[in-house]
């Protein structure tokens, strides 16, 4: 679908240069997470660390992603909460200053 590979590349384009289209957007969300899914993901994170698969499948051609540096760089505030068999993320995301 032609569309859907210009939203792609626009997606890619903003993603490559820092989100200018969002430019002072602020995000703030409540995150619950189960215990046994961030066990699931540290496990999986861990493993494709391990075997190097992560790399691998970055440049896998299935659309724009988001990498770990580039999301870092957006997050300005998080706070995390545990409570019995759960995990609470609370974080502030923004785009630009």
């Amino acid at each position: 679908m032609a569309s859907s590979s210009r939203l792609q590349s626009w997606i890619s384009q903003q993603l490559a240069a820092g989100l200018p289209a969002l430019a002072g957007a602020r995000v703030s969300a409540h995150i619950p997470v189960q215990v046994s899914l961030v066990n699931q993901v540290l496990a999986e994170v861990l493993a494709e660390a391990r075997t190097g698969t992560a790399a691998a499948r970055s440049g896998s051609g299935e659309g724009p992603s988001l990498d770990v540096t580039t999301l870092a760089r957006l997050v300005r505030q998080v706070r995390v909460d545990a409570g019995p068999g759960t995990i609470t993320l609370d974080v502030e995301a923004g785009v630009g200053d």
